[in-house]
């Protein structure tokens, strides 16, 4: 059987520190050395899909003004190479016009590829929330492996896993939108309980031009799935402070809608799911298995 691994150790386990990438490793590694820039080709399955320009900019400087200091990590791919981590060095090198890059070469297969360069930037929290939802359904699918494996092996909670890609169900429009960071996943996450997709659009429309909350949203969303014969009837009195705010810590807990209503000593607690696995999600988290 093949022996799992567990990738969310951080780089520095997987891919060597730098001191010890001066030197030949144990296991197929070869020690840094210089290689012409043309020699190397970027991940294919590189799950960043921008690269900010303020940041490439000052990186290009730093590049520009004294090397590139840690190497790339790369794989052979036939006469040349191919970057497992190191894509913006990459990128600044290009862009200042070297002619050598230093590099250390490991061995890796295709899972391996993905699963690294997914590592790397979410330890920088480089990703925004639909480069993460791609990347960890790319992972899952290419692989054929489930949430929770995905999870143990980035070192994930797979209720994390699960949210990003549900993200993925929402209109391409608004998926851009979340890229562009003008609404956050809070909002995402909420437009997700809108059942049209025209719908969605027009709420995200209108998060962007009234600047709305998440809390705002989280409640359009609640009337926009309340049946008309109930909108109509008479306004309930307002609930008292203390209960709202149990509301808002059970919501923030659990990631979902929840109301609480209570009358004298009885009451109930309602939690909403949108589907099975948001379902399963907060079962994971309440520690109750399905």
């Amino acid at each position: 059987m093949k022996k799992e691994r567990r990738l969310g150790r951080g780089l520095e386990s997987l891919l060597g520190r730098g001191e010890e990438a001066e030197t030949a490793q144990d296991g197929g590694d070869i020690g840094a050395r210089q290689v012409p820039l043309f020699s190397i080709r970027a991940n294919p399955m590189q799950p960043r899909l921008g690269f900010e320009e303020r940041e490439m900019s000052e990186l290009v400087e730093s590049v520009r003004s004294v090397g590139i200091l840690q190497p790339l990590i790369v794989r052979r791919r036939g006469e040349g190479y191919e970057i497992i981590a190191g894509e913006r060095r990459f990128r600044a090198a290009q862009l200042i016009g070297l002619e050598t890059v230093p590099i250390i070469e490991r061995e890796a297969g295709d899972e391996d590829m993905l699963t690294l360069a997914l590592v790397e930037n979410l330890q920088r929290e480089d990703l925004n929330p639909m480069e993460k939802a791609k990347g960890f359904h790319d992972l899952i699918e290419r692989f054929e492996i489930t949430q929770e494996e995905a999870a143990r092996r980035l070192g994930k909670d797979r209720s994390t896993i699960a949210n990003f890609i549900r993200l993925l169900d929402l209109p391409e429009s608004v998926q851009h939108v979340v890229s562009r960071g003008t609404i956050s996943m809070g909002h995402a996450r909420a437009l997700l309980g809108i059942p049209h997709a025209s719908a969605q659009q027009a709420m995200a429309l209108r998060i962007e031009e009234e600047g709305l909350s998440v809390r705002e949203v989280e409640r359009l969303v609640a009337q926009l799935r309340t049946p008309k014969s109930k909108a109509k009837s008479a306004p309930k009195r307002p609930k008292p402070s203390h209960i709202r705010d149990l509301e808002d810590r059970l919501r923030e807990r659990l990631g979902t809608k929840v109301a609480l209503d209570a009358s004298g000593k009885k009451g109930r607690i309602t939690i909403h799911f949108f589907n099975d696995d948001d379902l399963q999600r907060v079962l994971d988290i309440l520690g109750i298995s399905a």
